[in-house]
């Protein structure tokens, strides 16, 4: 417990932090001969200690970070008409020498700035030359995508809070990949069912054909591409009388033969669902940091507790429609 120059009283690691601060802002000044950088920086600290009133002594690092995220890295204490473009007939020396002055000052926040801003201007850098290099944006987008995770995890164990002025530069290549991710578990079902209503619709046509006697005609071929969902189309119209296992199985729904095969998809979809529902839902519930951390920041405040709870409800879902599945299969003859 230490006091700073300011009389401010800190912590160990504010009085470093600040001590840090204060020099890149006189470091970042002293090509700036028109401006005096011990009193921009007896400035800061005059703020800073404004800023600091009533907070409880000694002030710890998550206070100060707080106040020096407010003021901005040491390179805003710039003046502005140092990186602004003259006026015409002001002798503006050229765009050249106006770029190079801006490369200057980005370097200087880079390399010289707060080093837990470093992170955050390196990941939206790159983000953003990703979509201006459309082609190279997945490569662009996985190298932000990583900085923008260790800028977070640095801020984390900083026990520093991303702010709004930070989280525009983190959050965004962070949030896409999230959201890739999180569609990409939201489409599983969908796939499935997509993948066992294929499945089914091959095997009916395959057992349609040889319950019809014709196993070995090579118009099978022909028939088969034209065959439409459910088994329905030219086989079934061709061969009436060759009934498969699902349409027996279909036959314990209600309504005519459309209503009842949109049934049968609506059936198996379902289950598909609620047993999806029960893996990542259980696995969600008994792992709730993993989850924090892969769909950053959607489930920043998750404990698990309501993902336990939609498991174990599609546990219960999952359980029904296996007894209601049982009872089809009876009434079908298939078991």
């Amino acid at each position: 417990m230490t006091a700073s120059p300011a009389g401010i009283e800190l912590s160990a690691a504010a009085e470093a932090r600040l001590a840090a601060y204060l020099d890149q802002v006189r470091a970042v000044l002293t090509r700036t001969p028109e401006v005096s950088a011990d009193e921009i920086a007896a400035d800061v600290r005059e703020h800073i200690e404004h800023e600091l009133v009533g907070t409880a002594r000694p002030v710890g690092l998550g206070d100060l970070e707080a106040v020096l995220g407010r003021l901005g890295p040491p390179s805003g204490w710039v003046p502005s008409s140092r990186g602004a473009a003259p006026a015409a007939g002001s002798g503006f020396p050229g765009i050249r020498p106006y770029l190079r002055e801006r490369w200057r000052v980005a370097r200087e926040v880079l390399w010289r700035g707060p080093h837990d801003w470093r992170l955050a201007y390196l990941a939206f850098g790159l983000f953003a030359l990703g979509v201006l290099a459309f082609p190279l944006f997945p490569l662009f987008l996985v190298l932000s995508y990583v900085l923008a995770r260790a800028g977070l995890a640095a801020a984390r164990e900083q026990g520093v809070e991303v702010g709004p002025a930070r989280g525009w530069l983190l959050y965004p290549p962070v949030a896409l990949v999230s959201t890739v991710l999180l569609l990409a578990v939201v489409a599983v079902p969908f796939g499935a069912t997509a993948a066992v209503v294929a499945m089914t619709q091959d095997a009916d046509h395959h057992q349609r054909w040889e319950r019809a006697g014709r196993p070995d005609n090579p118009q099978y071929r022909t028939f088969y591409p034209t065959a439409g969902l459910w088994g329905r189309g030219e086989l079934r119209t061709r061969f009436p009388d060759a009934t498969t296992t699902q349409d027996r199985l279909l036959g314990v729904f209600p309504g005519p033969e459309d209503v009842r095969e949109v049934l049968g998809v609506g059936f198996v979809g379902a289950g598909v669902f609620a047993l999806w529902g029960a893996v990542v839902g259980l696995l969600a519930g008994a792992f709730p940091g993993a989850v924090r951390a892969v769909f950053v920041p959607y489930f920043a405040g998750s404990d698990g507790t309501t993902a336990r709870r939609v498991g174990v409800l599609c546990v219960l879902l999952v359980a029904i429609w296996g007894g209601v599945s049982d009872r089809i299969l009876t009434e079908a003859g298939v078991v």
